[in-house]
């Protein structure tokens, strides 16, 4: 049961008779209110977010001649984190990056001096046989949980541990950051450390809070107290926030991608520090759509992708976009389509449709389509010499019936990808004759075929080729992806039917 008062604090312990004793031996140790509270096993309540000492000095009918006061040195057993001004400046950080979440859950990191503290202490009240209070204190992890907690209530924002908002607080000591050591340096300790430095920092591996936990249940009280002190000392520095992360689950957008133009790739496309192409499918959609929910960083994945000079046109590629550690996830239908719609003001020429927020279990569609999609291509090709028409006719019947290919990895690609040989399908060819030397070919085939290395033939690396059919030698002069079949993004959730007529 939570304890809501100081006047319920004093009904509590009134069955344990005169705690001033208690309060007294703490008080030695100028330990603060809180974690007097704690070892008196005060269940978590709103008594913890009191700040009143004339209070506390009531409630737990301490003499007028001693009450507990303001120490000048921080708590030498919460190390100073049951301070309020911590907890301002945890939920002060939050607020100030402006989060849209209704809840959050709260995890807390302790400094393994801690729990060497905490046997210390106890083991002081035990040895001065002055702690009418048996059992467990009131553990201080979950205190200062709930400090953070009820303060953020306080701004509506809810404590649940399913949140898919988090925030993580890591507090350290650097004055006591080696005291526990002296566990693992006992003859009988099972657990060997080892430090290392690492530019010029000095690391210690080993010394996990669950290897400081079990070698302290292993200590037995007198080899303890032969090699700590009890009560604990003073300290002259209160702990510090060493680490402070909010983070939220990421936010999803689904839509399909147009690229009206050439020398654009899906991705920033580097090599080395050298960027090759200026324009990127991800910056145009995704700088816009990061601004709107103001997060971290985000990551496009496309349903495959073409070539940075190769356009992509008909209804747009699928893709979908992962937003990192996003502050507003409550996003207007409206303010979707805006992004749409300034693209194609601005004459972009990357454009987008169907642009949409959806679930996380909706990015498997690209994943699993991967390999069954087919997609529509027209190239520009040219030939050594120009074709008969009895042979462009034979190439289109060849075309009719499928061809099965047998493609090694490209050359212009060995050099990032596995030298493999994959069996694909072209579904459908057709040849028709341009003007001297150039034809348009239209294609449809599996996802993962190599369009150009099939013209071409990549030096016998793809077989058959269309240099092959044709019996001349040939190139790609330009290449479209004209559709890709993959039905994504999936119907909004509201069921609004979005128009594809966005060019």
């Amino acid at each position: 049961m939570a304890i809501n008062t100081l006047d319920e604090v004093a009904g509590a312990l009134s069955s344990f008779g005169d705690v001033s004793k208690t309060v007294a031996a703490m008080k030695v140790a100028h330990t603060c209110a809180l974690c007097i509270l704690r070892f008196l096993q005060i269940p978590i309540g709103p008594v913890y977010l009191t700040r009143s000492l004339d209070t506390f000095n009531q409630a737990l009918g301490v003499e007028s001649s001693e009450p507990i006061e303001n120490e000048s040195t921080p708590c030498p057993v919460c190390l100073g984190i049951l301070d309020m001004s911590l907890v301002d400046k945890v939920v002060g950080e939050f607020k100030e990056q402006g989060y849209d979440a209704p809840s959050a859950a709260v995890t807390v990191e302790l400094p393994k001096s801690v729990y060497v503290r905490h046997r210390s202490i106890q083991l002081h009240l035990n040895s001065t046989d002055l702690n009418p209070v048996t059992g467990i204190a009131t553990d201080l992890k979950d205190v200062i949980k709930y400090m953070v907690c009820q303060t953020l209530s306080e701004h509506g924002i809810e404590s649940d541990v399913d949140s898919d908002m988090r925030i993580e607080i890591g507090f350290a000591h650097g004055e006591s950051a080696s005291e526990h050591q002296f566990l693992f340096d006992r003859e009988n300790s099972s657990i060997k450390t080892k430090t290392f430095r690492k530019r010029g920092v000095h690391y210690t591996t080993g010394d996990s809070k669950i290897a400081v936990i079990s070698e302290l249940s292993k200590c037995s009280d007198i080899e303890f107290t032969s090699l700590f002190a009890s009560p604990p000392p003073a300290i002259e520095q209160p702990a510090e926030i060493a680490s402070l992360v909010f983070k939220r689950s990421p936010v999803f957008f689904g839509g399909r991608y147009l690229k009206l133009e050439r020398n654009i790739s899906q991705t920033p496309f580097f090599v080395g520090e050298r960027r090759v192409t200026e324009l990127s499918v991800a910056d145009v959609v995704g700088e816009p759509i990061k601004a709107l929910v103001r997060c971290d960083s985000y990551n496009l994945v496309g349903s495959g992708r073409e070539d940075a000079d190769v356009r992509m046109l008909g209804d747009g590629r699928p893709f979908y976009l992962e937003c990192t550690n996003p502050r507003s996830t409550i996003i207007k239908p409206s303010q979707i389509q805006a992004i749409e719609d300034q693209l194609r003001t601005d004459n972009s020429p990357v454009r987008v449709r169907l642009l949409q927020m959806i679930r996380p279990e909706d990015t498997a569609i690209i994943r699993e389509g991967e390999e069954h999609k087919t997609k529509h291509y027209c190239a520009l090709v040219w030939f050594a010499s120009p074709l008969s028409q009895d042979r462009v006719a034979e190439i289109n019947a060849i075309g009719k019936q499928g061809v099965l290919l047998q493609q090694k990895t490209p050359i212009r690609v060995l050099h990032r990808r596995a030298p493999l040989t994959r069996e694909r399908r072209l579904l459908g060819l057709e040849l028709v004759p341009l003007e001297g030397q150039f034809y348009k070919l239209r294609l449809e085939s599996e996802a993962g075929t190599y369009i150009k290395e099939f013209v071409h033939g990549d030096l016998g690396r793809t077989a058959p080729s269309l240099a092959d059919m044709a019996g001349v030698t040939a190139d790609i002069i330009e290449l479209d992806v004209e559709n890709v079949s993959l039905d994504f993004p999936p119907a909004p959730v509201d069921g609004e039917h979005r128009t594809l007529d966005c060019c």
